[in-house]
């Protein structure tokens, strides 16, 4: 908390610290072993930095900083057993998801978009989320 500006620390405190529990964690977990190619997971697609992913990669839960659309590239955390994945992700929130990476808040894990990512019309790209955001109101 001490690497966060005053204003962070304000935006910080207002997110949401409800867990995502274990039901949210074993759907994420499951939808990931779906995966339709190598490095599909649960991401932004788009120019630059696009925030933190959630993939399952060489047999890894992982979760890494995605560039371009492409990642996880710095990993950050990695699972090599499903339990242990689920475990971490069903205590996270996204208050202490805000905090991963170097990037404070910004893309990084929500509630929403793990619900995002168990629709079935998911997709990466960035348009798509937006329209998913705009149709929840």
């Amino acid at each position: 908390m001490d690497i966060l500006s005053p204003k962070e620390r304000g935006v910080h405190l207002r997110l949401n610290k409800e867990a995502y529990g274990e039901e949210l964690a074993k759907k994420v977990a499951k939808r990931l072993g779906t995966a339709k190619y190598r490095g599909w997971g649960l991401y932004h697609s788009h120019r630059d930095y696009c925030g933190l992913g959630i993939f399952l990669f060489d047999q890894l839960y992982t979760l890494g900083v995605v560039n371009d659309g492409y990642g996880p590239h710095p990993v950050l955390v990695t699972f090599e057993k499903e339990k242990d994945f689920v475990h971490w992700l069903a205590q996270e929130n996204d208050q202490s998801m805000a905090l991963y990476g170097e990037n404070f808040n910004n893309q990084t894990i929500t509630r929403l978009r793990l619900e995002w990512f168990l629709e079935e019309s998911y997709s990466p790209v960035w348009n798509d989320y937006c329209h998913y955001l705009r149709t929840r109101k």
